[in-house]
């Protein structure tokens, strides 16, 4: 090798030695044919091989498949012809440790010459954590992009004057527009012309005074129809505080509109069924059927009033007359005993329906009646119920009944007040409904009454709710039960026979 610097041979060798194992990256040095010649400290750390081991063999030993097959190839191209792949270019390849592990490289490689020919001196450095890093920002990039992408809520991004620059599918697909057309379009654009104003000034006080708000605004689709939606919007800034953009967050809100809409109008029919359908039928049946028996109590005691006003009573035929005033007494008290049977009056709409859902219509109508009130609704919905063959109205009636009976137990009492609703499989193809509450509950001599004709614990009730209740119930194959839970409080379960799909038809 000649001379550094003028010094001999060998203490040039041993500066040349010296600056290699000082550098921080692997230094390699090969000649013409490929065999090293060199190799740093910092090469055998980073190889897992000691210098001995691989000076004088191929370079190649440091390469994986299919490198180590190409190389022998490409180094004599290069020295036929002087076509450079990475000499003086430089690029990422990948390397092989003594292990046979593979890592990512940045290798520059230069070329020297020499009296007795020429080299190559090869500079590396692992880039595996610099890998490892742009996989896991790429990774995250990727999550956000498939969140904002797949997203179930619409998304728009807007720029501070309210251009949209980026959209998700779900945007899409409620608009019914492309993401295309809707880029070209402000976000007042999409909303009714006659409703931008209050929108608008939200937006604004946003923009000057940061963080996010919330706003009730009605869109309008391509194709013209309108959308209840609930919008969310947050002021997004950069590094520097800087405001940079919008993001919203649009919640379509028109189902809920409709199902308030059909909600008022099953409260209504809730309502009718109820007074009308059933306090009404059962008041002129009663008004009916009692008026006679009331009738001959009436005529027999005048006729007894008549004969001791005329002297020419007897005992004999006093107790005759008494005892047919006893006969319509026990008529009369048939016809009230017999007063479920006819509650039932009239044909009953039967059909197979999915309890959670009869429980969650009802839900809906008393959310309504407690929103002006102190008390709280807990709604539990079991999952695989089997399905019931019922008249929905019924049905929902007696845990409408319930619920509302909940509530007015809480009345006058401290918090917390809660009503607890759950629908679970209490055995194999049975579904029951159970309404709990943290009232007082009952004492053990109402709890024997409780389903009883005309027996109530109200001031002014009538006593026909849970005798109607436990009707239906029965006329339903099932049962209606009374516990007390673990707050104290009244436990009301309904029990239904589940149905399968091919049942009650």
């Amino acid at each position: 090798m000649t001379p550094l610097l003028g010094k001999a041979p060998a203490a040039a060798d041993d500066q040349l030695g010296a600056l290699l194992n000082a550098a921080v990256d692997p230094m390699i040095i090969i000649d013409e044919r490929g065999l090293i010649s060199r190799f740093n400290a910092a090469a055998e750390r980073t190889f897992g091989y000691r210098a001995a081991e691989v000076i004088g063999h191929n370079v190649k030993v440091l390469m994986p498949q299919p490198f180590r097959r190409e190389h022998d190839a490409y180094l004599e191209r290069y020295n036929g012809s002087g076509e450079a792949r990475i000499i003086g270019i430089g690029r990422e390849v990948v390397a092989q440790r003594r292990d046979g592990s593979t890592f990512p490289i940045d290798l520059s490689v230069g070329e020297f010459r020499m009296s007795g020919g020429r080299g190559y001196v090869g500079i590396l450095r692992d880039i595996s954590e610099r890998k490892r890093q742009e996989e896991l920002l790429r990774q995250s990039s990727e999550e956000l992009r498939l969140i904002f992408d797949f997203s179930p809520m619409a998304i728009l991004i807007t720029d501070l004057d309210g251009r949209i620059f980026s959209v998700n599918r779900a945007c899409c697909e409620l608009f019914g527009r492309s993401q295309d057309e809707l880029c070209t379009l402000r976000h007042s654009d999409l909303m009714l012309p006659e409703e931008r104003a209050i929108p608008l000034e939200a937006f604004e006080r946003l923009r000057r005074d940061g963080g996010s708000c919330e706003c009730e605004i009605n869109y309008q689709r391509v194709d013209g129809s309108a959308i209840h939606a609930l919008h969310y919007s947050a002021l997004a800034t950069d590094e520097g505080g800087k405001p940079v953009m919008f993001i919203g967050e649009i919640i379509d809100r028109s189902e809920l509109f409709a199902a308030t809409h059909e909600a008022e109008q099953l409260r209504a029919r809730l309502a009718h069924v109820t007074r009308i359908g059933t306090l009404g039928e059962m008041v002129s049946g009663i008004a009916h059927e009692v008026n006679q028996p009331l009738t001959a109590i009436a005529n027999y005691a005048s006729a007894c009033r008549r004969l001791m006003l005329g002297g020419q009573s007897n005992p004999g035929e006093l107790l005759g007359v008494l005892e047919k005033i006893a006969a319509q007494a026990e008529r009369a008290g048939q016809v009230i005993r017999g007063l479920r049977a006819l509650t039932k009056r009239g044909e009953s709409q039967r059909q197979l329906l999915d309890c959670n859902q009869l429980v969650a219509d009802v839900v809906r109508l008393v959310e309504f009646e407690l929103r002006g009130t102190d008390a709280q609704l807990y709604v539990e919905l079991g999952g695989d119920l089997p399905p019931v063959f019922v008249d929905g109205v019924q049905i929902q009636q007696v845990v409408l009944n319930l619920m509302r009976n909940a509530m007015e137990a809480m009345n006058g009492l401290a918090d917390p007040k809660l009503v607890s609703v759950r629908t679970f499989v209490p055995r194999p193809f049975w579904v029951a409904i159970s309404v709990s509450d943290r009232g007082p509950g009952l004492p053990p001599e109402q709890v024997q009454r409780l389903f009883e004709p005309f027996f109530t614990t109200k001031k002014q009730g009538m006593g026909l709710g849970l005798s109607i209740c436990q009707s239906i119930a029965t006329d339903h194959g099932g049962e209606l039960r009374y516990s007390t839970n673990e707050w104290g409080g009244a436990c009301f379960t309904l029990s239904l026979p589940g149905s399968s799909d091919d049942e009650g038809v």
